[in-house]
């Protein structure tokens, strides 16, 4: 039986496989461009390592694994830290077996993707050289020998920068030297897979596409001219994308230069920003087209303690920054004009390849090409890693956790495709309508236009732009010449000069619009409705004694209470007026601001700090922020004499319990204390007026109780009258309750006791509790009658005895006057 033929697939990939003299050149000419790139690499560590901080320049052992590390990163590789350790120290936490000695055990690992594109570039441009060289000096018969010496070439290339990759795993930091009693130990290195994936393909499309190039040019020719419109959207995409990746470029050297670059400083920040040119147009010019810049943080975390069980809450938090939702500097908005600044020429440029009789256009086509290019420029910069560990301790008592967490921060890949294909659609509309009409206006910044990278420009706006050149007597660049005997079929462009004058004042105010409504919005939000403003309007209300728009200025209003309404306010203001209120200084950011004022009280000055807080729930209009007050509430409290119940404070009765009122919340300014009610008799001094700030707390007014000439004489009249009261209601010689006393060995009957003269009284009144007091002596006469008590027939004999008796007692005005209890 013949033996069958083989199939297409398998003469295909046997055509495919190169000889081996091919594969052998193929194999070096890889290995030459990853020498060329690794030696370029090592040359950037060791450069870089001059300007690390002493101690830390590493040696070149650091240096070859660092390169190695860069060359993984360059090519989408994974850089993977992890660290494991343990520990089975003993000592002696107890006794009874209550945990005699303890350690601990535990791994950690982190992976991170950060793909510097600038060292991509250089990588795959070396591969495309020596490709190219090689392909020139001996070309493929076939198409499927140009794809097996490419596969040779990315398998070479990815298997020999696997072998570098895990050749330089290292087990120490950079220019660490470990010490040998730490007991943990860590791995740095690149995961070999990942890596190997990615290097295969990149290094196979960037060799295949230099060795294809003579078979690629008709290619392309063919689909240029079948997919005309599709190929003039990509080459316009590409093109304004370039162009807004060169200017932002330029734009965050500029901010590097002339801004605050914060701890980083500026060497740092430069080297940064060169070394990742590529990343940081690509996150600049996204955010300036109105993609979101954002990060989020997602996992789980657990932990167990002993018989405790264990709990693993979520961990989830994301932050995102951008034109259209905020939180970036108004000067960003700004930065607009230069994304429609770039994108309106290259519109033009797009328009110039296309003939000016056609009134169709492909809304659809620069957009989808736009969302396609974003996506994957938004998805190379996206910085991702993610990290877990566990941990075992046995101490006193075992315990263990787990983590597992997810972060990624760079351009929002969904949020990038729309606002790129927003874009797209843009270009595409002013394309169709302002090319004309700036040809019009700007005939040699047009023909200039020309001159961008690009479709072939047709032959027809080549003639309306030389020909409107010459009819304004301009004079034709050289390469416009030929068109010159090229037939118009389209109306020529119009070279009245009014009109021109009037499109260039409708661009100026256009401009002037974007770049003062900027102005505007930055000066309205910073001078109308900044912190500054805020602060005065603040303290204004509190001067002028509206409670009410004062505490709408209060970032955390409290409820309403007694001290914080006009009444009571205005007391304040009646005892020590709030004026002249000056903003001395503001220092802040977006969201927080310190502002400094000065003010006067009752003709003296104060200074304070007020904190400000933007709040985002509320806007002024909807477009500027309002700032609210943090701690414009001072807060006080008034100690107070026992003998009062309650207080007065700003003329609002408050209880006291125990002596003391508790926290209270007031206005800054003057706060007047005095006793609940008027009285003739008590005489209440000590602190009636505290000045306080604003975010004052622990602030106390001390009140002290005294007595009048009135309610000293009341005081000695209520001495007379207790003891009067009590001596007329004795029916014995030792009354229960009066300061008097009598002794008869005999049997005592109608017992009568009578004052004999006017006491002598002295009154105290305690500084510190307010307690009145009393204390002296007075004369009282006693007469009863005496029985024998062995003496039946005795008829009693009537007795009379005349002394001097002290008394100490206290006194109390709960009712209005005052009463006096005498001590046992």
């Amino acid at each position: 039986m013949a033996p069958s033929a083989p199939g297409r697939l398998a003469s295909w990939l046997r055509a495919a496989v190169p000889d081996l003299p091919s594969a052998k050149t193929v194999a070096l000419d890889s290995l030459v461009a990853l020498g060329s790139q690794f030696a370029l690499l090592l040359l950037l560590v060791i450069v870089g390592a001059c300007f690390l901080p002493s101690g830390h320049h590493g040696g070149f052992g650091d240096w070859l694994a660092t390169a190695a590390l860069l060359a993984g990163l360059a090519l989408r590789g994974t850089a993977s830290v992890s660290a494991s350790g343990a520990s089975d120290d003993s000592g002696s936490f107890g006794s009874g077996g209550f945990g005699d000695g303890g350690g601990f055990s535990g791994a950690g690992a982190l992976d991170l993707t950060v793909q510097p594109i600038l060292l991509t570039c250089t990588a795959l441009l070396a591969v495309w050289w020596f490709a190219r060289r090689r392909e020139a000096l001996s070309p493929a018969s076939t198409t499927a020998r140009i794809v097996g010496r490419s596969a040779t070439a990315a398998l070479v290339y990815a298997t020999v920068l696997s072998v570098l990759v895990a050749v330089a795993h290292a087990h120490s930091g950079y220019g660490l030297e470990m010490d040998d009693d730490l007991p943990v130990s860590f791995d740095i290195g690149v995961k070999v897979w990942p890596m190997l994936f990615y290097a295969f393909a990149l290094v196979f499309l960037a060799d295949c596409a230099a060795r294809s190039r003579s078979r690629l040019r008709p290619a392309v020719r063919r689909a240029s001219a079948r997919w005309s419109d599709w190929t003039g959207a990509a080459v316009t995409a590409a093109c304004a994308t370039a162009g807004l990746l060169a200017v932002s470029f330029v734009a965050s050297l500029v901010y590097i230069v002339v801004g605050n670059t914060g701890d980083l400083g500026f060497g740092t920040s430069l080297a940064v920003a060169l070394f990742g040119a590529p990343n940081v147009a690509i996150l600049l010019g996204g955010g300036l087209m109105g993609a979101t810049l954002g990060s989020s943080v997602d996992g789980t975390a657990s932990a167990q303690v002993g018989w405790m069980g264990s709990s693993a809450p979520g961990l989830h938090r994301a932050d995102e920054a951008g034109l259209l939702n905020g939180g970036v500097p108004a000067a960003a908005y700004l930065l607009l004009l230069l994304t429609v600044l770039v994108f309106v020429p290259f519109a033009v440029r797009h328009a110039f390849g296309r003939d000016p009789r056609e009134r169709t256009w492909k809304v659809l086509g620069i957009g989808v090409v736009m969302a396609a290019l974003w996506g994957v420029l938004a998805l190379l910069v996206n910085v991702s890693a993610s990290m877990s560990g566990g941990l075992q301790l046995s101490m006193l008592i075992s315990a263990s956790g787990g983590t597992r967490i997810d972060m990624s921060s760079g351009l929002r890949e969904p949020g990038s495709m729309l606002v790129a294909f927003a874009w797209g659609v843009l270009i595409a509309l002013a394309a169709r309508y302002l090319t004309r009409p700036l040809a019009d206006a700007f005939p040699r910044l047009a023909a200039r236009v020309t001159r961008l990278p690009g479709q072939a420009v047709h032959p027809q706006w080549a003639a309306l732009l030389a020909d409107a050149l010459g009819r304004g007597g301009h004079p034709t660049p050289a390469f416009l010449l030929p068109s010159l005997t090229e037939p118009l079929t389209n109306p020529p462009l119009s070279v009245n000069r009014r009109r021109a004058r009037a499109i260039t004042t409708a661009l100026g105010v256009v401009v002037l619009l974007g770049a003062g409504g900027v102005v505007a919005h930055q000066v309205i939000a910073a001078k109308v409705y900044g912190p500054r403003n805020a602060a005065e309007d603040y303290l204004d209300a509190v001067s002028e004694g509206h409670a009410a728009d004062a505490l709408a200025h209060l970032s955390d209003r409290p409820s309403a209470g007694p001290l914080l309404n006009d009444a009571a306010l205005g007391a304040q203001l009646k005892a020590a007026p709030l004026r002249d209120v000056k903003v001395e200084d503001v220092d802040g950011d977006d969201e927080h601001a310190t502002v400094s004022v000065s003010y006067r009280v009752g003709g003296h000055e104060r200074t304070a700090d007020l904190n400000m807080v933007v709040d985002d729930e509320h806007k002024h209009f909807g477009l500027w922020p309002r700032w609210k007050v943090s701690d414009g509430l001072a807060h006080i409290e008034v100690t107070a004499p026992s003998a009062l119940d309650s207080v007065r404070v700003n003329g609002k009765r408050v209880p006291a319990t125990d002596g003391t009122t508790g926290e209270l919340t007031v206005f800054p300014g003057a706060v007047t204390t005095g006793a609940s009610d008027g009285s003739a008799l008590l005489e209440v001094g000590g602190d009636s007026l505290l000045t306080v700030e604003p975010g004052a707390t622990g602030a106390s007014a001390q009140l002290t109780l005294g007595l009048t000439g009135a309610g000293e004489q009341a005081v000695r009249k209520a001495v007379r009258d207790a003891l009067t009261s009590c001596l007329s209601a004795a029916t014995d010689l030792e009354p229960e309750g009066c300061p008097v006393y009598g002794y008869s060995f005999d049997t005592v009957s109608d017992v009568r006791w009578s004052l004999d003269t006017e006491p002598e009284v002295n009154v105290q009144v305690d500084d510190a509790s307010g307690d009145i007091t009393v204390d002296g002596s007075f004369d009282a006469e006693v007469t009863y009658t005496a029985t024998d008590s062995f003496d039946d027939s005795d008829a009693g004999t009537e007795e009379r005895e005349t002394d001097t008796y002290t008394f100490t007692g206290s006194t109390d005005f709960s009712t209005g006057k005052p009463t006096v209890e005498f001590d046992d």
